[in-house]
């Protein structure tokens, strides 16, 4: 499970989310109740956007014995404007055809190779950031015709991993 603090209307709003499946969540609301949402799109983003678009099912109470994720208000001027500035979408943000890296990490495996044939979900290679492993997976289904990173590579956010054929 994981924890989001995310800014609303210039609200603090805690949320934990638990992965049911790959593209299935249970989030947790600060109001107790318990929420299925469902993964409808997903993109690498060239900066840390929040957009993927999500349908949320019923609410349903909480299990007996789980804790709510809790809210607060932000102080007044604090985190205000970004919250409410638009974010800037980078060059090449909109490309469906590529991976680009979520964080900066060195590349300690790659499992792909051109004319690779993927499956959404598959992995394509694995990124050390932080002392963390991340298995960085395909979108969707496709055929890898560039693999721009080897085994070793220091990248950064938004470094081009993986080109797909179009």
């Amino acid at each position: 499970m994981r924890r989001y603090t995310i800014a609303i209307n210039e609200t603090l709003h805690t949320i934990d989310v638990e992965e049911v499946s790959r593209d299935r969540f249970s989030v947790h609301l600060a109001d107790g109740r318990l929420v299925d949402a469902t993964l409808v799109e997903h993109r690498d983003l060239g900066q840390a956007l929040i957009t993927p678009g999500v349908e949320l099912g019923e609410p349903r109470p909480a299990p007996e014995g789980e804790v709510a994720a809790g809210s607060s208000r932000m102080e007044p001027g604090v985190g205000a404007q970004a919250a409410s500035r638009p974010a800037a979408r980078p060059a090449g943000a909109e490309r469906r055809d590529a991976l680009t890296s979520p964080m900066p990490g060195v590349v300690l495996s790659v499992d792909v190779a051109p004319g690779t044939p993927v499956t959404r979900g598959q992995v394509l290679l694995v990124l050390e950031a932080m002392k963390m492993k991340n298995a960085l997976r395909a979108e969707s289904d496709g055929v890898v015709s560039r693999v721009s990173v080897a085994v070793g590579d220091q990248v950064r956010h938004g470094d081009l991993l993986v080109e797909f054929e179009a």
